[in-house]
């Protein structure tokens, strides 16, 4: 039998802080059984349930066809997990591999506490998010305040990212203070930075989103007034898989933006690990990307 979020409860018995039990459900079970100290262990995690629950009635397919191809936000548990699993690891590694290569803080010095604020957009699950944040503790780079930002129409997947988020923190022993947003780019106000950044440089990431705009999900320019009107230093990070849709949403993102220096603004190819569900194998492959990073 299928297992769903809305056909079976965990039996495991809590005490709330008024002492009345309840039953977990198996969001908050799901959760708190994977081990979310790195992003890996997120993925396999998702891969793990997959496999075990959803796998045997996964129609590819139906999934495109109710998730325009996940461009609606993804509302369901089955949807999120089965996205993570499929899809995770590589977006994680192709935002990584941006990341790495522009080296995100040139101007901060080791020795020099980061004050940054990161926003990400249409986050999902918080993949780019994580990605930053595993630089930059990979960079040995010291956090003094990380403001993040997380913009997402789907409260079920922003839950996700902030309960991702979070537990990294904790565990890497870093300040990060997250702002969650549970709207649309078109429904965000004109001051949806202004009393989180103070004078922090800001880095807006858009991990595999740009392909919305061709399909006129929301308003590129509108959203791209909003960044330049922010005062502080602000800086774009943008990855996808290289696709013309896509593609179109980078072309738009640049000559909107006319940024001060740009760092790349290319087409490549990278390695990325993948969960085949046909084998039920992981397994590594070459992907095209699009990339494009500047400074404003």
């Amino acid at each position: 039998r299928r297992i769903t979020a809305t056909s079976l409860e965990i039996q495991l018995k809590l005490k709330n802080r008024h002492g009345v039990q309840r039953t977990l459900t198996l969001e908050e079970q799901f959760l708190s059984s994977i081990d979310s100290t790195d992003f890996k262990d997120i993925c396999q995690g998702n891969i793990e349930f997959f496999k075990h629950y959803l796998q045997a009635n996964f129609n590819y397919s139906a999934f495109c066809n109710r998730t325009a191809r996940a461009k609606n936000p993804l509302q369901q548990f089955d949807d999120l997990t089965s996205y993570m699993a499929l899809y995770g690891l590589a977006h994680y590694q192709r935002m990584r591999t941006i990341i790495d290569y522009v080296q995100v803080m040139p101007h901060f010095k080791i020795t020099q506490p980061i004050e940054a604020c990161v926003v990400d957009y249409g986050c999902g699950q918080g993949i780019a998010s994580l990605a930053f944040i595993d630089h930059l503790i990979e960079s040995k780079l010291q956090i003094k305040c990380l403001k993040l930002v997380l913009i997402e129409p789907s409260a079920h997947a922003l839950k996700r990212a902030v309960y991702w988020i979070e537990k990294k923190a904790k565990a890497a022993e870093i300040n990060i203070e997250v702002i969650a947003l549970a709207c649309t780019f078109d429904e965000l106000e004109p001051d949806y930075l202004a009393s989180n950044i103070k004078q922090y440089p800001c880095f807006h990431l858009f991990n595999n989103i740009l392909d919305m705009y061709s399909a006129g999900i929301f308003s590129l320019s509108k959203l791209t007034q909003l960044i330049k009107m922010q005062p502080n230093e602000n800086f774009i990070f943008a990855v996808s898989p290289d696709f013309s849709s896509g593609n179109r949403g980078f072309d738009a993102l640049h000559e909107l933006t006319r940024p001060n220096t740009i760092y790349l603004n290319t087409t490549g190819t990278i390695e990325v690990e993948e969960y085949r569900y046909t084998s039920q194998k992981t397994s590594m492959r070459k992907a095209p990307v699009r990339v494009y990073a500047a400074k404003l």
